[in-house]
């Protein structure tokens, strides 16, 4: 992407702040709407990292969570893969991939581990490759919300499905880690080479104090960084820091699904 004027870039700035609002407000909306989930009082211990292995998940109740994300495979949101991963340990999952009449190109469609029938799961999650000029759309049940725009708010509305007490919990940490899925989808994924540069100059000084970008362990943040890096074909010239994260993160079993589609 070259770079752009200065009124251009604020303006652009200023749509995807808005997008990401929009975003929010879905996903919390959707969430406090249909799913029961379980308020705790902050911890007065202190801020602890966000770990993989713990947190209360949404109760979903019965039936079955549809989750349609509709996608570009020439911007494959990586994080998905990942995320699906995680999905994976808290409910019985199910993944498919289907390409739309927009896309004319040959698509990897056999992305999933393969599944019974829908009645076996409680999230049903349909990856749908389709030319979509904003980013990866998330749909949640289409008759009551609206699409959920950008890769880094469908990781926010996965995350909040993973663990639904985060937030209440140690909120400190959240807002840390939403401040670099910020950085993530402004300067890096809708980034000019420059706005990239300087995210990259960002995470190395980050990753100069700590082995992951938030807390002592994997978090939503590592992930669609990770994805935003590769989306952008940056692997290739990464400062020393963020080299050496990249690569544990290569290494890390968590990213085994999203590799196999780098492949």
């Amino acid at each position: 992407m070259g770079d752009l004027d200065p009124v251009a870039a604020l303006e652009r700035r200023q749509e995807v702040i808005l997008q990401r609002l929009r975003g929010l407000e879905t996903v919390l909306q959707g969430l406090k709407d249909t799913y029961k989930t379980s308020a705790m009082p902050p911890n007065s211990s202190g801020s602890k990292s966000v770990k993989r292995s713990t947190g209360k998940p949404v109760d979903l109740g019965d039936g079955v969570l549809d989750l349609v994300i509709s996608a570009d495979p020439d911007q494959v949101p990586y994080s998905i893969f990942v995320m699906f991963q995680l999905l994976q340990e808290k409910f019985r999952v199910r993944g498919s991939t289907h390409v739309h009449s927009s896309v004319t190109s040959k698509c990897a469609t056999n992305l999933f581990p393969s599944g019974d029938g829908r009645s076996d799961y409680q999230i049903i999650l349909t990856l749908i490759w389709k030319k979509v000029p904003n980013g990866p759309e998330l749909m949640v049940n289409p008759s009551k919300q609206s699409a959920i725009q950008g890769e880094v708010n469908i990781v926010r509305y996965i995350r909040r499905l993973l663990d639904s007490t985060a937030e209440a919990e140690d909120p400190a940490t959240m807002a840390t880690c939403d401040e670099v899925l910020d950085l993530v989808q402004l300067r890096i994924i809708d980034g000019n080479n420059k706005e990239r540069d300087s995210a990259l100059r960002t995470l190395n000084s980050r990753l100069g104090r700590t082995s992951w970008l938030v807390g002592d362990s994997v978090s939503s943040a590592d992930i669609a960084t990770w994805s935003g890096i590769n989306q952008c074909k940056l692997s290739a010239d990464l400062p020393g820091n963020v080299k050496k994260w990249f690569k544990a993160c290569d290494n890390n079993i968590m990213f085994q699904a999203a590799r196999r589609v780098l492949l």
